[in-house]
């Protein structure tokens, strides 16, 4: 298949003639004219490129060569070399003492363009392979470990190095324009030193793997590295995405088990944390295990337990208390302050707690059973006072 394409043929002509102010054509490996500036001449065989191509050289035309040829005018024609073969001709119509000068000028451009073209091709396939092997890590199953190991080989990944799988999002802000929005993030991060694999996922989501490179200060909301991806987002005007951070591993199996706590941990911190735009699996052991609970009686015993809870909660004073206590280990002064309540009302919510749900908040046991159902009930997407399934029997 010829590397000269319709597209680059005309690019080259136009281009060319804006300096040389000459007509060109560029031909194929069969002398077919695929550029001209002269529009007519368009898919004709020329017969001086074909000698052009025997000799894989220059063949100039006079006014009486033109008359014995087909397809051809006055002018000066040179094979094209592209990686040690020709793969067309480019010809300058005129006078052949005139134009003949032009003609190594031309075919120095033809080939560069040609190179050009060839270097962006290799890079796009090299991106599209890289997209496929992530796209294949995401799916796999654990079977096809070789195969996997046999793709990384192929695009010069190195799996054995520790890595961590991101999960970028959109907002629901974000939804009208996905598609074009997630293709500019790609633009913006690929190729950054510190993303080793980007790829679309789906209509919602981007995938990238970062080496494990930048673990979080004590203390810190986020690490360096998802920090610098939400500033080169934010200097392109693109509203925060929600980013689910992996759990880092290394090997085909890790590249596997980072995205899985990846997907858990966006899973999860969508549903339970939704104000947050940054969630990391590290700091949410209990809430990706209640991601990954399979249906049972007693999950639909606790997703009932809190809903009850919540209807009997209307304006979410309750709720809130209880996350409080949760997050802040139950130290009643940091409690208290978080709220901006009295110690003698944080008793009193504790206590309307215990009343509502039959388990007290102080006892760490009921404590996780509250925060389990609450956990459980955010990631079930059922409305409960429209599902029959719910109704309690004695």
């Amino acid at each position: 298949m010829s590397r000269l394409t319709n597209e680059l043929a005309q690019e080259i002509v136009t281009r060319t003639m804006q300096v040389i102010h000459y007509n060109v054509n560029v031909m194929d490996e069969r002398g077919r004219i695929i550029g001209s500036g002269d529009r007519s001449r368009l898919y004709q065989k020329h017969e001086g490129a074909l000698i052009a191509i025997e000799r894989k050289g220059r063949f100039e035309i006079d006014e009486e060569s033109a008359r014995k040829l087909q397809g051809v005018l006055p002018g000066t024609n040179l094979a094209i070399h592209f990686q040690g073969e020709v793969v067309g001709v480019i010809g300058i119509t005129g006078d052949p003492n005139e134009v003949t000068k032009y003609g190594e000028l031309v075919k120095m451009t033809a080939e560069m363009y040609l190179e050009q073209a060839d270097l962006l091709e290799k890079a796009q396939w090299d991106k599209r392979m890289k997209e496929d092997f992530l796209l294949s890590v995401i799916h796999a199953d654990g079977k096809d470990n070789a195969l996997l190991r046999l793709q990384a080989e192929r695009i010069g990944f190195h799996p054995d190095k520790a890595r961590v799988a991101c999960i970028l999002e959109l907002t629901g802000a974000q939804d009208a324009n996905s598609l074009s929005t997630l293709k500019q993030v790609v633009e913006i991060l690929e190729g950054r030193p510190a993303i080793d694999l980007i790829a679309i996922h789906n209509t919602r989501q981007i995938v990238l793997y970062k080496p494990h490179l930048h673990p979080r200060e004590p203390n810190a909301d986020i690490c360096e590295g998802i920090r610098h991806i939400r500033r080169l987002l934010e200097e392109k005007r693109i509203a925060p995405l929600r980013i689910a951070v992996g759990k880092a591993y290394s090997g085909i199996d890790g590249l596997i088990a980072s995205y899985r706590s990846a997907q858990d941990t966006m899973r999860a911190g969508r549903a339970i944390f939704p104000e947050q735009t940054v969630y990391y699996g590290e700091d949410m052991p209990n809430e990706t295990v209640a991601a990954n609970v399979t249906p049972s009686w007693v999950a639909e015993e606790l997703k009932r337990l809190w809903w009850r809870f919540a209807q009997e909660d209307k304006s979410g004073e309750l709720q809130q208390t209880l996350e409080a206590y949760y997050d802040e280990n139950g130290e009643q002064q940091r409690i208290s302050e978080r709220l901006s309540i009295h110690r003698n009302t944080l008793r009193y919510r504790l206590q309307r707690i215990h009343e509502a749900t039959g388990k007290d908040p102080k006892d760490f046991r009921d404590l996780y059973t509250l925060m389990t159902a609450r956990w459980l009930s955010a990631l079930d997407e059922r409305k409960p006072e429209s599902e029959g399934v719910w109704k309690e029997h004695a």
